[in-house]
Parts: C-alpha cells; structure tokens; sequence
C-alpha cells in the first residue's frame, strides 16, 4: 500500500493532536487529545487492511517521508516499509499503551445554533491571532450580528479582531482556547452546544472540541 497524500496530511494534522495513533481496520482515522478535550475523525482514501498502534507517529510520517513511493505491506506484529532497494521494519505499539478514543463515535447534544465557517475567514482569523498574540477564538451573537473574533477575555481593555459571519437572534459568546485549535485549513459547518461542545465538520473530517468555561448563553 502506498498512502495517498491526502492520508497523510490526516496523519500529520492528527500528529498535533496527539504523538500517537490506533489505526483501525477499514478507511476511517480517529485520535483524541491526551486531556480529551480535542476528538478527530476523518475518512480517508486508503482502507488499512488490519488493525495496529503507532506510538511515535511524527517518527512514521518521518520515514514516509525518505520515499514518496514507500510502500506499505503488513504482518501481525509489524508492517514492513519498502522503499526501492531498502525496507525498515517497524514495529507495532501495544493499544493499550496509546490514548485512544472510544470505540463508538462521540454524540453531539443538539445544537444551540449551526452555521458555515468559510475557509478564508478561519485562515484570516487564525493568522489574526497569531499576529495580536491571543490565545481564544470566540463566536458570539449579539446585537443581531453572528461573528468571530480573537481576543483576551482576560482583558477587558485588549484589541479585537472580529470578522461578521451573518445575522442571528441569539445572544451567546463561545469561547475555545487556541491551543485546542488543531483544524486543517478548511471550510466547516459548525455546531455549538450549550453543553461545553463545539463540532467542525469539513467534507472529509471531523473535530469535536470542548468550549471554555467562560462561555455563556442567554
């Protein structure tokens, strides 16, 4: 098997999420934060044959990375990573040794409002945050405006950076700290719960996010 490039950008975004992995069998990723905070799932366009951990994916992405064509063939306690002339065995980790996320997929309550986050405006707001040094990503409603913003809530008195994103009569600030911000650039459809959860849902994958609790809604 060699991985298509689009696996392994799942794979490298995944990586930021948590250091290591358990590949189920069939075309389907999922990680989850060491804190579970942050939960991922993604289709892909490869289908792994069996099951196996990877405790040190940035490693693995690593030797990928010697040969575009590595091709991948895999046996019961390792897989084999051929490459021309040359092959690397590697080894598989225990599961149990992994923080994995659950076997069933994560249900989300219903949400409190749902909208479309296009992927220029969450590229400009990212960089945006960068930028100002802020370490949160808001949507809020308020005054019949829906919009995002980055700011320090932790000071009243900070700059703002707010983009418009629609009208709604809701009032709400949902607030998510940055370094839970693992998305692939992307256009999502987003779903904000009253109970502590956001999701970013793009075509091909998923994130489900835990909100600050500094988030309020009326």
């Amino acid at each position: 098997m060699i991985l298509h490039s689009d696996t392994i950008s799942i794979l490298q975004n995944f990586q930021s999420i948590n250091p290591s992995i358990v590949i189920s069998e069939g075309s389907v990723l999922k990680t989850i934060s060491a804190a579970e905070t942050i939960y991922a799932k993604a289709t892909i366009p490869d289908e792994f044959p069996t099951s196996f951990g990877i405790f040190d994916l940035s490693k693995f992405l690593g030797i990928l990375s010697l040969d575009p064509n590595s091709d991948i063939t895999f046996d019961k306690t390792h897989l084999t990573i051929n490459q021309g002339k040359s092959k690397i065995k590697y080894t598989y980790c225990n599961p149990e040794l992994i923080v994995a996320p659950p076997t069933s997929d994560v249900t989300l309550p219903t949400p409190y409002i749902t909208f479309e986050l296009k992927q220029e405006v969450l590229q400009g707001v990212m960089k945006a945050m960068a930028i100002l040094g802020f370490n949160e990503l808001v949507f809020s409603g308020e005054d019949g405006v829906l919009s995002v913003q980055t700011l320090s809530s932790k000071n009243d008195s900070s700059d703002v950076y707010s983009t418009e994103l629609g009208e709604t009569d809701l009032t709400f600030t949902n607030i998510i700290e940055a370094d839970k911000l693992k998305l692939i650039n992307d256009t999502y459809n987003v779903f904000i719960t009253k109970e502590g959860l956001t999701l970013f849902k793009s075509d091909t994958v998923e994130y489900y996010i835990a909100n600050s609790t500094k988030s309020s809604f009326v």
